[in-house]
Order: C-alpha cells, then sequence, then structure tokens
C-alpha cells in the first residue's frame, strides 16, 4: 500500500564522462570568467540622457507649436505659391 506522507523523489542524473581533461577544464573556465568580465552590462546613464533631451526637445515644441505652424505655413505658401 502507498503511504500517502511518503513523496517519491525523482531520479538523479549522473553523468560521467569518457575523457576528461582537468588542464581543459580549467582552461576553460579562465576563459568563460574572463568573457563574463568583459561582456558585463554598461551604466543606463546615456540612454537616461537621450531620453531626456528627447523629453525637453518635445516640450519647447509644444510650447512653440503656433510659431512653427506659421512658419511651415509661409514655406509652404512660397514653396507651392499660395
Amino acid at each position: 500500500m502507498l503511504n500517502p506522507r511518503q513523496r517519491v523523489q525523482p531520479r538523479r542524473f549522473h553523468y560521467e564522462p569518457r575523457f576528461y581533461d582537468p588542464k581543459k577544464e580549467e582552461r576553460l573556465k579562465r576563459r568563460f570568467r574572463a568573457e563574463r568580465l568583459r561582456a558585463r552590462p554598461k551604466s543606463k546613464q546615456p540612454h537616461f540622457v537621450a531620453v531626456a533631451l528627447g523629453l525637453v526637445v518635445a516640450f519647447l515644441l509644444y510650447l512653440n507649436i503656433e510659431e512653427i505652424a506659421e512658419r511651415a505655413a509661409a514655406v509652404g505658401g512660397v514653396l507651392f505659391g499660395g
């Protein structure tokens, strides 16, 4: 009879390589460690600066939209004979 309190444990995976070179393993570990250190993420400050500048430009355009529209209409009138 099954005991409801006893859980069945999954079988463990055990891999034993046929050819193992400890020196090669150490070289691989050092190489991966060095690559991981080189590939550190950069700071997000440049993204923050770009977004902040974009918001400032959008705000200035919003404040001066009437003047921009008047100048665009004047340029359009000159170009298209209006």
